[in-house]
């Protein structure tokens, strides 16, 4: 049979499940009337004095059982009752979700002329200025292709220009173009990714952009930092090995990748 909860292959009679641990309510409940008539079957080739003693032992038993569950549901219904109110229905968070929604609806025409105009930094230090729920920001429909600028591209784009005009970056300039190149990379490349989905978020014409971002990106490291195909592949299996960027080893990278930029100039 198939677990009702994880979708695993377990056993036709199992009445919990062995990797999630969910009950399979309908195995449990079968085990349960036949434990209770083998149960009754049994107590009945008793005498009588020793089926009462049984019935009443388990009675109490059985009360005992029921009080505590009992118990333990209040509790802990009271307690997913003030959590959800703390959470939910507190005077604070209403207060925040209103305020959020007058941001939203004062700021809203000028994001989408900031957007129109392809002013993405305007759009950033718009955004910056926001204090408010973020649930509600996200019910802008450019909300990811932003994220994505505010992420990987804000920081860069100004370096990428510099190298458009031939002018001479300083080391701490290369090291944040290095890393940010490998950052956006990385991410375009990490389907699996959870800022990946802003990305399948964007319209067609956003992803197209992004894409031009990405080819900025590795012409940044092929051409300014002077780096091979293989040399990039291999940063990005060792620097992100946990998922993000390893700042210690990117570190001796980038001065690595810096003194081969200074010997060959920036074109």
């Amino acid at each position: 049979m198939i677990c009702s909860n994880c979708g695993a292959d377990i056993g036709d009679n199992e009445t919990a499940c062995p990797y999630c641990g969910a009950m399979q309510y309908e195995n449990s409940e079968q085990k349960y009337m036949k434990d209770l008539y083998n149960l009754n079957e049994g107590m009945e080739k008793l005498d009588k004095n020793t089926r009462k003693y049984i019935i009443k032992s388990t009675m109490k038993s059985v009360g005992i059982v029921c009080a505590s569950i009992a118990a333990a549901v209040l509790a802990g219904s009271m307690f997913g009752y003030g959590s959800y109110k703390s959470m939910y229905n507190s005077s604070h968070n209403r207060k925040e979700i209103h305020q959020s929604l007058d941001w939203y609806n004062n700021n809203i025409g000028e994001l989408n002329s900031l957007y129109e105009k392809r002013d993405y930094a305007g759009i950033s230090e718009l955004t910056d200025s926001y204090n408010g729920s973020s649930s509600v920001l996200e019910k802008w429909s450019h909300y990811n292709f932003i994220n994505i600028y505010d992420y990987y591209y804000k920081r860069v784009a100004d370096i990428y220009i510099m190298v458009q005009k031939g002018e001479k970056l300083s080391d701490y300039q290369f090291g944040t173009g290095f890393e940010e190149s490998l950052d956006m990379i990385y991410f375009i490349n990490n389907k699996n990714g959870y800022n990946y989905r802003r990305y399948e978020g964007c319209t067609a014409e956003e992803k197209e952009t992004v894409d031009g971002w990405v080819a900025e990106a590795q012409n940044y490291l092929k051409n300014v930092a002077k780096a091979t195909d293989k040399e990039i592949n291999d940063m990005l299996n060792e620097l992100y090995q946990n998922g993000y960027y390893d700042y210690k080893l990117g570190k001796s990278y980038e001065e690595s990748f810096y003194k081969k930029y200074n010997e060959g100039g920036n074109n």
